[in-house]
């Protein structure tokens, strides 16, 4: 008696329109994978997509959480207090002037 191991499969055919520049890219890419690992190539990209996405969207989450305490001060709210060293650009105009004017007697 001999025992068979039965083996289930699945498969799906697909047409890809070569005229569509990200369908083009993946056969191009596909072609690429040696005959015999595609299958396996095909797999691993879909769940790595899925996998991608669901980090994606916790990091989003985590963000959306953080930002919600955070209160955030518009320009116009704002007043720019000079700082210590910050000169004018009339100020220095001035002194030059003054400096210019002064040096003849």
């Amino acid at each position: 008696m001999r025992k068979q191991t039965e083996q289930k499969r699945a498969r799906l055919n697909l047409s890809l329109n070569l005229s569509a520049p990200n369908q083009r890219e993946a056969w191009r890419r596909l072609c690429a994978i040696p005959s015999g690992q595609r299958t396996d190539a095909v797999c691993r990209a879909i769940c790595r997509m899925y996998e991608q996405d669901a980090l994606l969207e916790a990091v989003r989450q985590i963000v959306r959480d953080e930002l919600r305490g955070v209160e955030f001060i518009s320009e116009k709210e704002t007043t720019e207090q000079p700082q210590a060293g910050d000169v004018d650009d009339n100020v220095l105009g001035f002194l030059l002037a003054l400096q210019n004017d002064g040096g003849d007697e």
